[in-house]
């Protein structure tokens, strides 16, 4: 019997129809998940199943050119990996996501920092459900001008949205060349880069940086100033060094669904419903105009949220 996971994700994520070809993308920790999620796809009708595991920072850094084909020609990819490295991105994700770009016409879920009881639980999630909560969620920052975060942990930050556009990570990911997060559910927006005012306690996760505790970001003109704490403060301002773009708030973002828990790790904590993020770095991919490699989510309880 094929996991529900792997059905759900391929029938209510990626609305996998009969005759589609599926490429399933995984690390080695996560090959047998893999070989459950072709076995899915299978028995649902597609036409064609392949499986690439794909090798971590260390591996090959020239892609096969049969690799990118595969991309272009599949129509539902699911990439699952167990680890997130933010430094040294995967040159097979990098070059298959520049690939699947370019033929625009797949649908592609992704994933980070999944194990076995995030399978079973996270991507067990009612899909729909993550939508509609998105969707309400995302209609409640369009319009809004302002935005300010206070927590009991200290934050009290304030932005500027300045009407740019709204976008969901709904997990419904079943038109052509749509793009979204296993596990799905946010809604985000790029604030205008130079309004960030104010103090912000990191206190869940920190990119793919492990929180000892308690990071603390002071913001002036959009520019985190100052950051304080232990190891992962310390982490962060080595990674991102003096470059002012690296440290401009760029992204705030609200998690959306209920069935994710908060795990320490940023790429499921932000989704978890009940938190909220900002990160430092790049957004242009997503209506910002601050345009740098580096992006890092910082993901703290959502207690108190007021638009303007």
């Amino acid at each position: 019997m094929n996991p529900t996971w792997a059905v759900n994700l391929l029938q209510t994520c990626m609305g996998l129809c009969p005759g589609e070809r599926v490429l399933a993308l995984v690390d080695e920790p996560l090959r047998p998940a893999g070989e459950a999620l072709c076995a899915a796809a299978g028995d649902l009708g597609a036409a064609a199943v392949a499986l690439r595991v794909v090798a971590g920072r260390r591996g090959l850094a020239v892609v096969p050119e049969a690799f990118l084909q595969q991309v272009g020609a599949a129509d539902v990819i699911v990439s699952l990996m167990s680890g997130l490295d933010l430094e040294r991105e995967s040159p097979f994700l990098r070059a298959g996501l520049a690939a699947f770009r370019a033929v625009g016409r797949g649908r592609w879920a992704a994933g980070a920092c999944i194990d076995e009881s995030v399978l079973q639980e996270e991507l067990n999630c009612d899909f729909q459900a993550v939508a509609a909560q998105t969707a309400e969620t995302a209609a409640s920052l369009v319009g809004a001008e302002k935005v300010q975060i206070t927590t009991g942990a200290g934050t009290d930050l304030r932005f500027c949205l300045g009407g740019r556009p709204v976008y969901q990570d709904s997990g419904l990911l079943r038109t052509p060349g749509a793009y979204g997060n296993l596990p799905p559910g946010e809604a985000f927006v790029a604030p205008l880069e130079d309004s960030a005012e104010g103090r912000l306690v990191v206190d869940l996760s920190l990119g793919d940086i492990p929180l000892d505790e308690p990071v603390v970001l002071t913001f002036r003109g959009g520019l985190a100033v100052a950051v304080e704490g232990g190891a992962a403060a310390r982490e962060l301002a080595r990674r991102l060094g003096a470059d002012p773009r690296a440290w401009t708030l760029c992204e705030f973002g609200l998690g959306t669904n209920s069935g994710a828990h908060v795990r320490g790790r940023a790429p499921l904590d932000e989704k978890v419903l009940g938190t909220a993020h900002v990160a430092l770095g790049g957004n242009t991919h997503f209506g910002g105009r601050n345009a740098v490699d580096s992006h890092y989510d910082c993901v703290f309880l959502a207690e108190r949220v007021r638009y303007f």
